[in-house]
């Protein structure tokens, strides 16, 4: 495992606990009310925590499914500025992980692409 897609999966696991609790908590609260009162207060926070999801699914299918390295780099720093627009200052943290292992895999060297530009066969 490369160190992008490390620092990547602690990111990304890491930013998955709060919402993934706030979702549970949700859910419970709203079956013991009985009716979906609770959206109309919270109905913001669950949207939200359901972008940090799936913010953070992306940058994890996009650091071990996409091979080219420039790619998944942008791709990384994009989640981190997104996760920040998404909830400004509570995402510092993810913002410099994400710009961290974004940087880490644009500077990765891909072995295979020496022997594809040389004509050589793996």
């Amino acid at each position: 495992m490369k160190g992008y897609q490390k620092l990547t999966i602690i990111t990304a696991i890491l930013g998955l606990i709060i919402p993934f609790i706030g979702l549970f908590l949700y859910f419970l609260i709203n079956s013991f009310v009985g009716i979906p009162i609770l959206a109309l207060f919270v109905g913001w926070a669950l949207l939200i925590a359901i972008a940090i999801i799936a913010l953070n699914v992306g940058a994890i299918v996009a650091a071990f499914k996409i091979k080219n390295n420039k790619i998944v780099g942008g791709i990384l720093i994009a989640c981190g500025v997104m996760l920040f627009a998404l909830i400004q200052w509570f995402a510092i943290p993810a913002l410099a992980l994400f710009v961290i292992a974004g940087i880490l895999a644009i500077r990765e060297k891909n072995p295979l692409s020496n022997l594809k530009r040389d004509n050589i066969a793996p």
